[in-house]
């Protein structure tokens, strides 16, 4: 965010609209700041806004938190122009993605930017089987003090499962990056992997491997090491991407 808003940005953005931004957390971090003249921003989560507003108000930061849902937001018609309009992890819950990519094209002005840092992995985080082989191999060559159980693997969730725990994660992630370009143009464009650290993260022992010592540090240091070859070598895509576009 410093760098996004203070350097690349210059300091001051003008208008913004975060679109699915959670309890707050890189909206207030831009008020503190002064990064903006002004900042609009709405998740569907009523307990995330209601963090969000209590923050602000105990800081008196003035931010427009509100609730509303992506559906609604697509319907209303626009009235206020942006300088910029975020999705900050928030893109890749959208079904409709092209409509809400129009839309915020619509609700930016001429010059405007789209500002993205989102997941663009595999639709439902279900991996093929090559990628599986090597998140598994990657668990089984490890010692069981730094994974949460000794039998730690990782298996695609079933459809089911994913329609009972939350529909929307990751629901059309792999269309992001060429949807974006039927809207948008990148000014700058950053990949930045997750192939392997994004789904192997939660099958490692955290407590272990940030407790300073120099074997949680190299194995920490080789996965991402490995993860990086791979990607080069084009075994595995890239699963996250940092962004600014200008409208098309």
């Amino acid at each position: 965010m410093p760098w996004l808003f203070a350097d690349y940005f210059g300091g001051n953005v003008g208008n913004v609209l975060s679109i699915g931004c959670g309890d707050g957390l890189h909206e207030l971090g831009m008020a503190r700041n002064g990064w903006a003249k002004s900042i609009d921003a709405f998740d569907i989560s009523s307990q995330g806004i209601a963090k969000a507003k209590e923050a602000a108000a105990t800081e008196n930061l003035s931010i427009n938190f509100y609730c509303d849902n992506f559906e609604n937001f697509l319907k209303v018609e626009p009235g206020k122009k942006y300088d910029a309009v975020m999705f900050l992890g928030s893109l890749h819950h959208v079904k409709d993605i092209d409509a809400m990519l129009g839309r915020a094209r619509e609700v930016l002005t001429p010059n405007g930017a789209l500002v993205l840092n989102e997941y663009i992995g595999p639709c439902f985080n279900i991996y093929d089987e090559a990628r599986i082989s090597i998140i598994n191999g990657m668990l089984d060559s490890l010692d069981n003090e730094f994974k949460v159980k000794p039998n730690a693997r990782w298996s695609n969730p079933s459809f089911e499962h994913v329609m009972a725990t939350d529909p929307s994660e990751a629901v059309r992630s792999a269309l992001i990056p060429q949807f974006v370009r039927l809207f948008f143009k990148p000014e700058i464009e950053r990949f930045f992997g997750g192939a392997i650290l994004h789904p192997i993260f939660d099958h490692l022992n955290s407590i272990r491997l940030n407790d300073g010592s120099a074997e949680s540090a190299s194995i920490v240091r080789l996965i991402i090491e490995f993860e990086n070859m791979l990607t080069a070598k084009g075994v595995v895509g890239h699963d996250f991407v940092i962004g600014v576009y200008r409208p098309i």
